[in-house]
């Protein structure tokens, strides 16, 4: 099981990484900025203003690279 819980807390995003939402809301996708996590929730200040909280393991997201706000990784 430490296996396991070493997995779940390596996919936890640390305060200042970059994260995007796997699920495009209304067809855009959402980028943001985490300012708080631990192992019940992550606290994302999105790029459009807005603000939410996600659970690691239900909520799907990835971590994105840290350049400009609406860049896009390769």
């Amino acid at each position: 099981m430490a296996t396991n819980e070493r997995r779940a807390s390596d996919c936890i995003p640390s305060k200042g990484e970059r994260i995007e939402l796997l699920r495009p809301r209304m067809g855009i996708r959402v980028r943001g900025t985490v300012f708080y996590s631990d192992q019940l929730q992550i606290l994302v200040k999105w790029d459009d203003g807005r603000s939410e909280s996600l659970r690691p393991g239900v909520d799907g997201y990835r971590k994105v690279d840290s350049g400009q706000p609406g860049a896009t990784s390769t």
